[in-house]
């Protein structure tokens, strides 16, 4: 007995060296069964994700509901009315949104197309008057034409048209049933969050007891990084569309409230999010002036040298702590990764790693 107990760390490090082995051996049929469980889990994380950004409006309401009601009974609807209070307000912004982009853009198509629809009349115009393509179309010979393959074609095209729609609509419905399975669990997980934790906590605590402390305090760095960076990205979007709308106002610019919209939007994507809200707006103020885009694009420059410079640092930068090589580092990693969505998961993550390798090699280099 004793001599498999000593026995037991070699035995435990053969079993891995043969999982390892398995897992390489078999990888096709391993990454198709992860695939699947990803596939299968994939609501569920998204879940846990809209929890996460709710749970931060969410615990403010709590707060704010707890200093107005002292009943006892009115403090058991603290976490039920917290939750309603944090999805009614972001479908509030939601709709604030919708309700300024929505109408200048439709105005803005509008334009666009009634440009475009004096240009077609005219070079339908030009195709008939052109003696050219009237000599092409009278050698046309309609006798020789194969009609049975043209009909075949008609009928490949028409179904393949078919099966395009089918699909679509099956990726919408699915798409639509992931986000209300995400939504219902992200409630489930904010009503139980307190007994999730206590789970989760027992569990670690009772498996890996020596590792309970360390892994609490790399929790709460990453939870405290990326808390950090979502409120501070926030607010200086909110920040950066506020000031882009007011200038636009006083330079006298079109859709200045929907290009402002569309550029604290895109904010919330560092870095990049700034480039592509400027270059939608030169876009969208060309249609009426090229003098204006102009105006407008030499204006959007200067206010993102003055956020990069002094706003976005004071209210994100010193929240998450992590220096701005790292940043534009984060954000080609996720970018490169999993594209905008990994641009903005990247950048909290890397400043958890930063704060946990700072921490660690202050703590090494006093030892």
């Amino acid at each position: 007995m004793k001599k498999w107990l000593t026995n037991l760390p070699y035995l435990s490090l053969i079993g891995a060296f043969f999982v390892c082995y398995l897992v390489i051996t078999y990888w096709p049929n391993v990454a198709r069964f992860l695939g699947t469980i990803f596939s299968a889990s994939l609501p569920l994380l998204i879940g846990c994700v809209i929890a996460y950004i709710v749970n931060l409006l969410m615990v403010r309401y709590e707060s704010l509901y707890r200093r107005t009601f002292k009943g006892p009974r009115a403090l058991k609807f603290t976490r039920v009315v917290a939750i309603c209070l944090a999805y009614l307000s972001i479908l509030v912004v939601i709709g604030l949104v919708s309700s300024i982009v929505a109408p200048q853009l439709i105005a803005c198509l509008k334009l666009l197309f009634s440009g475009q629809s004096k240009a077609i009349p005219q070079f339908i115009h030009w195709l008939e008057n052109e003696s050219y393509f009237k000599s092409l179309w009278q050698q046309v010979d309609l006798s020789k034409v194969n009609w049975s393959k043209v009909q075949s074609y008609v009928l490949n095209g028409a179904s393949g048209t078919l099966t395009t729609v089918m699909s679509t609509t099956g990726k919408v419905v699915s798409a639509l049933t992931t986000t209300a399975v995400a939504i219902f669990f992200s409630i489930y997980v904010l009503l139980f969050k307190d007994r999730l934790a206590h789970q989760f906590k027992l569990l670690v605590t009772t498996y890996l007891p020596k590792q309970a402390e360390r892994i609490q305090r790399v929790l709460t760095v990453f939870d405290q990084s990326f808390s950090s960076y979502i409120v501070g990205q926030v607010k200086d979007a909110v920040v950066l569309g506020c000031s882009c709308t007011i200038l636009m106002l006083i330079f006298q610019l079109p859709y200045a409230p929907m290009i402002g919209a569309v550029t604290a939007v895109a904010a919330l994507i560092p870095i990049i999010g700034a480039i592509m809200g400027a270059s939608i707006g030169v876009i969208v103020i060309f249609a009426v002036s090229p003098i204006k885009a102009l105006i407008f694009l030499v204006m959007i420059i200067c206010l993102q040298e003055f956020d990069n410079r002094i706003t976005y640092p004071l209210i994100v930068g010193k929240s998450i702590g992590l220096p701005s090589v790292w940043v534009f580092v984060a954000v080609m990693v996720g970018g490169g990764v999993s594209g905008i969505f990994g641009m903005m998961f990247t950048v909290p993550l890397f400043a958890a790693f930063y704060q946990l390798l700072k921490t660690d090699v202050a703590n090494r280099q006093i030892k």
